[in-house]
């Protein structure tokens, strides 16, 4: 069931906001989000997040494929060996860097903070 709710989250950032629809969005602000992330209690939560919000963008992808658009862009390309640990420390990083996001939803700070890490473009 959180996958799906992450999935849906996903998606939902990668729609172009004239077309999406109502969609619940978690309450967590991320500047919570980022306090949890920067105590070691805190690691395996933060990594399931961003982990969840890393495979949403991916299944995100993956649909636009199935459903005839293989052209649509992915939001992010994070590679397939990098492990969680590294994703949160530059998601964290990111956060850091950008504390005027401290007051928006996590799902959106997490997915910009993805997009900005992992750009599709540059090769690894």
């Amino acid at each position: 069931m959180k996958r799906a709710a992450l999935f849906a989250l996903g998606t939902a950032l990668l729609v172009p906001t004239g077309l999406v629809h109502a969609q619940r969005i978690s309450p967590l602000q991320t500047g919570n989000f980022a306090r949890i992330c920067s105590k070691p209690a805190g690691a395996s939560i933060c990594d399931a997040y961003i982990t969840g919000v890393a495979d949403a963008g991916a299944l995100a992808k993956i649909n636009d494929k199935n459903e005839g658009d293989a052209a649509a862009p992915a939001g992010f390309c994070v590679p397939t060996t990098e492990t969680a640990s590294a994703m949160r420390g530059k998601v964290v990083a990111w956060l850091k860097d950008h504390s005027d996001s401290l007051s928006k939803p996590v799902g959106e700070s997490v997915f910009r903070a993805l997009h900005d890490s992992y750009p599709c473009s540059a090769k690894k």
